[in-house]
């Protein structure tokens, strides 16, 4: 059987990046919606481009709203899969623990 070893502080530290990172989607959301869909200076046949350019920001504003709903979501993922990894470590110590510490136990030449 493979062993392998998880470092759960680097679980979490790559957590915290995705947090922030989700984060910048949210500001670039948020720009794209206030400044690259300002359409206020349309004017004469500009303004006939003023439902494309609200649909063209509408679709990238959307983009930029799933990639943060997944980085969250990943987020949120690997912090739970974090907490069970220490749980089971913590279970297991307890354990080890436990049969290190039950007397009368049999030796060799019966002692």
């Amino acid at each position: 059987m493979s062993e392998f070893m998880v470092e759960t502080a680097q679980l979490r530290g790559y957590a915290g990046l995705l947090e922030r990172n989700a984060g910048h989607f949210s500001a670039i959301e948020g720009h794209a919606r206030d400044k690259g869909g300002d359409t206020s200076g349309f004017t004469g046949l500009l303004s006939l481009l003023v439902p494309v350019v609200d649909g063209a920001v509408g679709l990238y504003a959307e983009t930029l709203k799933f990639g943060h709903d997944k980085m969250a979501e990943l987020h949120q993922s690997l912090t739970g899969a974090a907490d069970a990894y220490d749980r089971a470590d913590a279970a297991n110590v307890t354990k080890m623990t436990t049969v290190d510490t039950v007397s009368n136990i049999p030796t060799v030449g019966g002692n």
